[in-house]
């Protein structure tokens, strides 16, 4: 029995200590960031997450979580602009998390029942395009403060949250954001390692017809177009990231 509990004491230390050793190092801002969608001064090189859907940076201060988030691919910008994005935060540094936001919102059921335009095939026009795509994204959710969320303006937040995603001229999408740890309750002193996760919404199937909505099919000439629930549509699968960030 002994020799059991030894093993079982030694996979939980060799657990903890791979996940305190794959921890990315957080940024520490040397002039304030400023949320506006021009992460220019973000002094530090963009990472990339493992599945190449989006380069980001997380940091810290004293005070604040910061994050910046560049997307570029156009079957993740438009499961962001359709279902939305979550942001959210576990200060045991494990996957599953427990509080934070969810912004912008993604579309209701009744735009969701109509399929969106194929994009334009030039540049210019693609880009206007994009930008069409996250009109009317004033409307966030705060996730774990509540049993529902907590549905506000993004601009009449009170607890100094502040968030903001814009499609900039080269058609990425920027994503900043700045949420004091007192937002959530966390801790910072006792939190070592925070766990981050970023994906994209997921489709409400029950409030829409027998077709979910259409998704920009990258392997096919034809763009945008309607399937049945029992075929693969890409857009249906959310885009997934968690990093473990060790806080400064």
């Amino acid at each position: 029995m002994k020799s059991i509990s030894l093993f079982f004491f030694l996979g939980l230390f060799s657990i903890h200590a791979f996940s305190q050793k794959d921890a990315r190092e957080g940024y520490v801002p040397i002039s304030p960031i400023i949320i506006d969608a021009d992460p220019s001064e973000w002094a530090v090189d963009w990472l990339l997450d493992q599945d190449g859907k989006f380069l980001y940076n997380i940091g810290n201060d004293e005070t604040n979580l910061y994050f910046r988030i560049k997307i570029s691919d156009d079957l993740t910008q438009q499961k962001i602009a359709l279902f939305g994005l979550n942001l959210k935060l576990n200060a045991e540094g494990k996957k599953k998390g427990r509080v934070g936001l969810k912004y912008p919102v993604g579309k209701d059921a009744r735009q969701l029942k109509k399929a969106p335009e194929p994009l334009p095939q030039d540049a210019a026009s693609k880009v206007i395009a994009k930008k069409q795509l996250l009109d009317e994204v004033e409307i966030l959710e705060l996730i774990g403060l509540a049993k529902d969320n907590i549905v506000s303006s993004r601009l009449g937040l009170m607890n100094g949250i502040e968030v903001l995603i814009v499609a900039s001229e080269d058609g990425s999408y920027i994503y900043e954001a700045k949420i004091p740890f007192k937002a959530f309750k966390i801790n910072k002193s006792s939190t070592p390692i925070l766990g981050v996760t970023i994906e994209t919404g997921k489709p409400n199937l029950a409030n829409n017809s027998t077709s979910p909505p259409a998704g920009n099919q990258q392997t096919s000439a034809r763009g945008f177009g309607q399937t049945s629930y029992s075929q693969y549509n890409p857009i249906m699968t959310p885009a997934y990231m968690w990093i473990a960030v060790k806080l400064k």
